[in-house]
């Protein structure tokens, strides 16, 4: 599994066409991907599952759409966060959909695992949460080992790190890309007021030099997260929520990325219904 800031083919989304979630907020949701759309297709190709006639149930590709990785498709089950929000018989359909499109291989693995519960380094480590793993309605406690062995096996990876927990009152049950986002190999960034010490441990087992930064929440309780930002080729897009905090976390990326256009979205018509510009965007990479 190649890291996200390696170069990208293409960004996949999918449109608001939930009415039951968007119907209230509908000039804003359109407003917004209009936007997200320009802003992405000034770095790279963007495609979209309605373009393609590929059906969805909502927008959060992240979680239910393929991992590409460089010999084809990775594919795992997807149950709308542990059955929390029916129907999403057509969410789960769409890896294979997209492998049929694009006629690439298609490895499949029988657990639940959403893509926003795994962060990969492209060098072989991994960043989780046991609540993603083996939450209510997701995969057997019992079958753990076997579950994050097929994860290894899958993404040809040395080992993964299992956290804890994730944000409190993120519907997910606490993904990684709201909490711990690599941003080199050997780097970083987490949410500010959780323990750093594990991950910075775990990583010095394999790298001489060690960085694990933090970042202010924009609101305490909720799950809004600077972390949630994407990688496009040449630039890096950063949620924004309209809160002092913004600033903060945009100089902060462009500091670290000096050689990327970094921009700020405003994200707080997504953020709505729980997620930001990583849980409604899936990353192909080039091969």
């Amino acid at each position: 599994m190649q890291a996200e800031w390696e170069e990208q083919a293409s960004t996949w989304l999918a449109m608001p066409i939930n009415e039951e979630n968007w119907a209230s907020r509908r000039d804003r949701i359109d407003a917004f991907y209009s936007k997200l759309i320009e802003t992405i297709l000034k770095f790279q190709p963007v495609k979209i599952l309605d373009d393609l006639k590929i059906p969805h149930n909502d927008i959060w590709i992240r979680d239910y759409g393929p991992f590409f990785v460089k010999d084809g498709i990775v594919e795992y089950e997807f149950n709308a966060w542990g059955e929390k929000f029916p129907p999403w018989d057509l969410d789960n359909l769409v890896p294979q959909k997209i492998a049929e499109l694009m006629n690439l291989p298609v490895k499949s693995f029988p657990w639940i695992l959403e893509g926003g519960a795994v962060e990969f380094n492209g060098d072989g480590l991994c960043l989780t949460t046991e609540p993603c793993l083996c939450g209510k309605a997701r995969n057997a406690a019992d079958k753990r080992d076997e579950l994050l062995n097929d994860i290894k096996t899958s993404f040809n990876l040395k080992s993964i790190l299992v956290l804890p927990d994730g944000l409190p009152g993120d519907h997910t049950d606490g993904h990684i890309d709201n909490l711990a986002r690599f941003v080199a190999k050997n780097r970083v960034v987490m949410a500010e007021g959780f323990d750093t010490s594990l991950v910075k441990d775990y990583l010095q087992k394999y790298y001489e030099d060690v960085i694990v930064d933090s970042l202010p929440l924009p609101s305490l309780g909720e799950p809004k997260s600077y972390m949630n930002f994407i990688f496009v080729n040449g630039g890096l897009i950063v949620p924004t929520y309209n809160c002092a905090y913004d600033s903060i976390a945009l100089d902060y990326f462009q500091r670290i990325f000096p050689d990327r256009e970094v921009i700020g979205m405003d994200c707080s018509a997504p953020i709505e219904e729980g997620g930001s510009l990583h849980c409604l965007s899936k990353q192909e990479m080039k091969v």
